[in-house]
């Protein structure tokens, strides 16, 4: 009997020491929020408690992930596009950053700056920049005396959200397809773990006709250890999906996913796995900067607070037509556009008064630009029948968009501002929508994304931000 004890604890002896242990901690949808009130997270309160955890279970037996939507979203990060946010992503020990959508919307020259700028690695697997890969799809990371493989995937649906990325050599591929590539390559290289780090949530909406959903993924290839999401902003703490695990960190920098795994090297076999969705309470610590970093932070604050205008208007969103006017406006003067569609593009609301550049961004949060279509009558008048759906639809997240210079009477037919009808097919009138609607608004409006590919159209992008656009007529009009 003792001796089957001493064997037994000999066998365990072993079989501990061939054991190791990995880390992996994922973020996602950060966007961008580095200031916040002090009893709401940020990106300084992250940075503080992924250093900790990287600390604690040694740099050598961690990753650190962030799965994207990271440079774009706040007031301040679009002062230096991204510039802050991937100095505190280094100084935390990020090791791979797969670009979200948004981190798409100040071009692909920035994207790839700021991801030269990344101490880690840029990983997207479905990408490419005039027919060639500009950064990897996949790394194999030694850590905790395993070979990790790490694979990146950003959403196949973004030509759905932002106008026409091929202009600019600018391919987004299907999952699958990228994947079938990457795998071989992978399996040669014998990792002993597969992380896919993918942004897109557990369920993709029906608006894009997904050919797969993340269950889907993790059953076709059954390799994956762990499958860590985004898109969504849904804080995921772990569940299964066939052989894989799925993890997912929320949002606005509000906390991290965290997989611990356990993984014995001699017989190549995963022992255990825990996993844990870790959110910040309202006393954590920010990170403590360096003096380089608290300058450039002080500098964000001061641009943010900068005068736009003395006499603003009171807009809110519970006005949306009121709202959406005025940005009708603003696009109507910034682009000489006779008719222009505009909705509301956050929940957000401002006093009358002092405007800062602050105030401005909260109103538009987003790197949309002016798009203008020479539309026929026709043509417009779907636009707008498109539109009423979408506003009786009362769907919460319908984005309906409202119109200024042209209007349809009782009759149904079309009015221009000056009360002229407009109704002769070969009458092209310029028309100006943001670039995310032009595109489709996420696949909400089909039938404006069908008409803005006809060649007769002359769709073409400005170039001209909304956001600057607004600010623009509030300066000149409200001084």
């Amino acid at each position: 009997m003792k001796r089957l004890l001493f064997l037994w604890l000999t066998f365990a002896v072993l079989l501990l020491a061939a054991a190791e242990k990995l880390t992996v901690i994922g973020t996602t949808d950060i966007h961008g929020h580095i200031f916040s009130p002090e009893n709401r997270p940020n990106l300084l309160k992250l940075v503080c408690a992924v250093s900790d955890e990287v600390r604690a279970a040694g740099r050598e037996n961690t990753l650190v992930i962030d799965c994207g939507d990271l440079i774009q979203g706040s007031a301040e990060v679009q002062i230096d596009q991204g510039k802050t946010v991937l100095d505190l992503l280094n100084s935390a020990g990020y090791d791979v950053w797969v670009p979200g959508n948004h981190d798409f919307e100040y071009g692909i020259g920035t994207l790839l700056a700021r991801g030269k700028m990344f101490k880690g690695d840029l990983l997207c697997g479905n990408l490419l920049l005039r027919g060639n890969a500009p950064v990897p799809a996949w790394k194999l990371y030694e850590r905790a005396g395993l070979k990790v493989a790490v694979i990146g995937i950003t959403s196949e649906f973004i030509a759905t959200w932002s106008w026409r990325p091929e202009a600019t050599g600018v391919t987004v591929g299907e999952t699958i397809p990228a994947l079938e590539r990457i795998f071989p390559e992978i399996m040669r290289a014998k990792p002993h773990l597969i992380v896919l780090a993918v942004h897109a949530g557990r369920f993709q909406s029906s608006r894009f006709q997904p050919k797969w959903q993340m269950a889907d993924l993790a059953r076709r290839y059954p390799q994956i250890d762990l499958i860590f999401g985004g898109h969504t902003h849904e804080p995921v703490a772990g569940l299964p999906l066939g052989k894989s695990w799925y993890l997912q960190g929320g949002k606005h920098a509000g906390g991290y996913a965290k997989a611990e795994i356990v993984y014995d090297r001699t017989r190549r076999k995963r022992l255990s796995l825990s996993s844990s969705y870790v959110a910040f309470p309202p006393s954590a610590p920010e990170a403590d900067l360096s003096g380089e970093l608290k300058r450039r932070l002080a500098d964000l604050h001061s641009n943010l607070n900068a005068k736009v205008c003395e006499n603003g208007p009171a807009l809110s969103w519970k006005r949306p037509e009121e709202l959406a006017q005025v940005f009708c406006r603003a696009v109507a003067d910034g682009t000489g556009a006779p008719i222009v569609f505009h909705g509301v593009l956050a929940r957000a609301s401002k006093t009358a008064g002092r405007y800062t550049r602050k105030d401005v961004f909260h109103l538009c949060p987003f790197e949309n630009t002016a798009v203008l279509m020479d539309l026929s009558p026709s043509e417009c008048r779907a636009v707008i029948e498109e539109q009423r759906k979408a506003h009786n639809s009362r769907k919460p997240n319908a984005m309906p968009q409202f119109v200024s210079g042209v209007r349809l009477d009782d009759a149904g037919r079309l009015v221009l501002a000056d009360g002229r009808i407009w109704e002769k097919e070969d009458e092209r009138k310029t028309v100006a929508f943001n670039s995310f609607i032009a595109s489709s608004g996420g696949m909400r409006f089909p039938v404006l994304r069908e008409i803005s590919r006809r060649p007769e159209v002359n769709g073409r992008d400005t170039g001209l931000k909304i956001r600057l656009l607004l600010e623009n007529y509030l300066r000149r009009n409200c001084r």
